[in-house]
């Protein structure tokens, strides 16, 4: 009997080293990107779930950063904040439109650049932005004016809030998940339709719940995953269907913003995930607006496939957005359009 309970408490005893060794792989992987780096795309999506859902906050639910908007759902806040994650920590200078620039670049600027955070910097500096890059390199006046999570109809939206007598590029950065926001914004009338006040204090709040770290943490996250995957999944509300697809529903919210584009150029890049480059929006768009019955404006658009000028290692290991190199690679390629475009309309 003695016999049997040794090797019962042996075994237990093994479990809780095993246990305790892959908690601390998951806690070194999490706080450790460079090692993750080097690890397979299947390890490093697995310790990307614990990051995305265990470590990361998002900068427009964050109070010392971001303000409710009635109009738009949520702006930064003027001022200055400091939002950080594992990999990076960087310094907001938001002006009093709650735009992350400076109180100059709102003043009748040559270019704007809109989109969601991955054009606004998450992750780098206000000077490594590639708005900024694109300013250096043009010497024109570039304002950037992207949020976190705008989609293309709220972007056209803030647009309209902005001096646009001057404006001669405007700059779009367009992330699949601006289908949803577009999709509503033409089954609203083009209207839009944003959060309460009540509704952001709610995501605030979810936002600021504790994240930090005990003992455990990462392997109870990993048996809930599984145990959600074994439940029984709840039916999900079904979205009003639209025969518009992601290109139609992205020029219909710039045809139908607050602002006149016909004497604008359009630029437009799509954000990517690193896992994400073959997706084919940029040749639909190209195809279409070039094809269709749409105004100049939209017909002579010109695209940036950026997966021609950036790799994966432009990247964060664990969050997916460009680093400093990405933003340079960018922002240099939009110069060389804009220098291009220039030099064709004798400007």
């Amino acid at each position: 009997m003695k016999k049997i309970v040794k090797v019962i408490v042996f075994n237990l005893l093994m479990i809780l080293v095993i246990l305790a060794l892959l908690e601390g792989i998951m806690y070194t992987l999490v706080h450790q990107p460079k090692i993750l780096k080097h690890c397979p795309k299947n390890i490093r999506d697995s310790i990307g779930y614990l990051y995305a859902f265990g470590e990361r906050r998002v900068i427009q639910f964050t109070p010392d950063c971001a303000r409710h908007d009635p109009d738009l759902g949520y702006t930064l806040k003027p001022g200055t904040c400091v939002f950080s994650a594992n990999e990076f920590s960087n310094r907001y200078k938001v002006n009093h439109q709650g735009l992350r620039d400076d109180e100059k670049s709102l003043q009748k600027p040559d270019i704007i650049v809109v989109g969601d955070s991955y054009a606004m910097g998450w992750g780098v500096n206000q000077e490594e932005t590639f708005a900024q890059v694109l300013e250096k390199k043009s010497g024109l006046s570039v304002l950037n004016a992207a949020i976190a999570s705008y989609g293309t109809a709220r972007e056209m939206i803030m647009l309209g809030r902005l001096e646009t007598g001057r404006l001669k590029y405007l700059v779009i950065q367009y992330c699949e998940n601006d289908f949803d926001e577009n999709r509503e914004f033409l089954l609203k009338g083009n209207r839009l339709h944003t959060m309460s006040q009540e509704e952001y204090r709610r995501y605030t709040e979810l936002n600021l719940q504790p994240k930090d770290y005990y003992l455990g943490k990462y392997l109870a996250m990993k048996l809930e995953k599984k145990w959600k995957g074994f439940r029984k999944p709840k039916e999900k509300k079904q979205a009003v269907v639209t025969d518009k697809d992601d290109v139609d529903l992205f020029i219909n919210a710039i045809m139908n913003g607050p602002v006149d584009l016909s004497k604008v150029q359009i630029i437009v890049l799509e954000a990517l995930g690193k896992d994400d480059f073959d997706r084919t929006f940029i040749r639909r768009l190209n195809e279409r607006a070039s094809q269709g019955n749409y105004p100049p404006y939209i017909k002579n658009m010109i695209t940036l496939d950026i997966t021609k000028i950036i790799t994966r290692d432009h990247y964060y290991v664990l969050d997916d957005h460009w680093t400093e190199e990405g933003h340079e690679a960018i922002g240099d390629s939009l110069w060389k359009i804009v220098h291009s475009s220039d030099r064709a309309g004798g400007g």
